[in-house]
């Protein structure tokens, strides 16, 4: 059971040592399990996820608090961070995504990529995903949070440098998708917003990936 946790603690939550030490330590095999059933797509489920999911873990097992009494259970759903590369290959931009990681192109490639990223297409499957979400949550207004795999990081907090974006939810099937991708698309195309090109160059992370992952929740 512990090489379990282990392994899908390293697929799915981080390779951080800080953060994976933390997720190895609080979460059990069937809270993992949980994730993994909640998670669309494949790779980590990004910083903002993993907070959320280590705090109220941490915060549970304080029996002074009683928080099980206070906290209502959440139905998240996290988007994971591969999704944000098969978006990019789909539409053909990966030329471009390696040109921005160049010292030239950071800025001057990154205005051209977040253009791009507003308005490309999804795969079908992860299309009919996007669906199964918008489904599930009904007509309930909900939040697609930034979840990068750089944020909520020790020392690298990322505050107010990507989207979250809001959704009343409203409307027919069809028009709630389309309000969904855009709202995806459009958290996707602020990696490459200018403050946080230069936030992560201030810290040094700018030759690091900075793959985004979302985290879905009922408002």
């Amino acid at each position: 059971i512990e090489a379990t946790v282990n392994k899908l603690c390293g697929i799915m939550i981080t390779k951080k040592k800080k953060i994976l030490a933390l997720a190895t330590k609080y979460f059990s095999l069937p809270e993992l399990v949980e994730i993994k059933s909640r998670l669309i797509g494949t790779g980590f489920i990004g910083g903002k996820s993993v907070g959320m999911l280590l705090a109220r873990k941490i915060l549970s097992q304080n029996k002074s608090l009683k928080w099980q009494q206070i906290c209502e259970p959440h139905d998240s759903f996290y988007i994971g961070s591969d999704i944000f590369y098969s978006y990019m290959v789909h539409n053909r931009w990966w030329k471009l995504h390696m040109q921005q990681k160049t010292q030239e192109g950071y800025f001057t490639i990154a205005k051209v990529l977040k253009e791009k990223m507003l308005y490309g297409v999804f795969p079908e499957e992860i299309m009919e995903r996007f669906q199964q979400i918008i489904e599930y949550f009904g007509a309930s207004p909900i939040i697609i949070r930034s979840s990068s795999l750089l944020e909520d990081d020790f020392g690298n907090a990322f505050a107010g440098k990507y989207e979250s974006i809001f959704l009343a939810n409203q409307g027919t099937p069809e028009e709630r998708y389309i309000k969904f991708a855009e709202a995806v698309k459009r958290i996707y195309a602020s990696t490459m917003n200018e403050d946080a090109l230069v936030y992560r160059k201030q810290r040094g992370l700018d030759k690091l990936d900075e793959q985004m992952a979302l985290l879905v929740q009922r408002v």
